[in-house]
């Protein structure tokens, strides 16, 4: 069990908690996502200093970075739950409400990281910039989200989601939270068709039994097929049309302090 900092009271928060035991380091998808941050960041040149993720959940992108970069992470949720599943990392375990504006956490990170976070929360914009409060001027934000609102499904209902979303609404973001996009690339072009049937089966399935169904792959020789397309496509030279998430890294404008 990880050492947890209380800096805030922990709170429920919109997520189904069955996720984070599927949600492994092995998983396909988890890997995947991180294999598109790694590669985002190389091409940014963005090498990570002090990094905070926000709703970090059960910390697996927090080892991730800590293993890769070689770099202490910071992690903050306010679900306690799944922040007790977490490993031991290099980076301290909060559970921290960043609209409490701690002194000691404001302005402290050269990095921050929302990985699936924002589509859970109904005021996407004052989120992000409260959560860029938290950045140096001149910080980096990376962020990932589901994309496509024709993919929306029962999946995302019951996993906490608000919506799903397009570059263009995501470029608009960033303007409104003073932020300078540095790239945006869509990604999971394989796991298109897989979405639309996941979105056709669900309609036949549980509510209790949908993330397992929606997420979870049938069996380890899926699991290693979807690596290996993953492999594939992260080592393609050219960009995807269209995805089942977009990853986004910007900076912070220097000029002004965050909204």
């Amino acid at each position: 069990m990880s050492q947890l900092e209380l800096l805030s009271p922990a709170k429920t928060v919109s997520m189904a908690d069955e996720w984070f035991e599927i949600a492994k380091a092995d998983h396909f998808w988890m890997r995947w996502r991180f294999d598109v941050l790694r590669r985002a960041m190389h091409r940014c040149g963005i090498a990570p200093g002090k990094t905070l993720e926000i709703g970090c959940g059960h910390g697996v992108l927090r080892q991730q970075m800590e293993e890769t970069f070689m770099v202490p992470v910071d992690g903050c949720d306010l679900n306690e739950q799944a922040l007790r599943m977490a490993p031991a990392g290099q980076g301290r375990l909060l559970v921290y409400d960043i609209f409490d504006l701690l002194p000691e956490m404001c302005g402290a990170y050269d990095m921050i990281l929302l990985m699936d976070v924002i589509e859970h929360i109904d005021d996407d914009v004052g989120f992000l910039q409260t959560s860029l409060k938290h950045l140096k001027k001149g910080g980096i934000v990376a962020l990932n989200v589901p994309a496509h609102a024709s993919l929306f499904s029962k999946y995302d209902s019951v996993a906490g989601h608000r919506r799903r979303y397009s570059s263009e609404r995501l470029q608009a973001l960033f303007r409104e939270s003073n932020v300078t996009p540095l790239m945006m690339v869509n990604w999971g072009f394989s796991m298109v068709p897989l979405l639309l049937a996941r979105k056709i089966v669900l309609e036949f399935v549980s509510t209790e039994r949908t993330i397992e169904t929606g997420f979870a792959p049938p069996g380890r020789m899926m699991n290693a097929g979807l690596n290996l397309v993953k492999s594939i496509e992260t080592r393609l030279p050219f960009a995807m049309p269209i995805g089942t998430s977009i990853m986004a890294c910007g900076r912070l404008n220097e000029s002004t302090s965050p909204p």
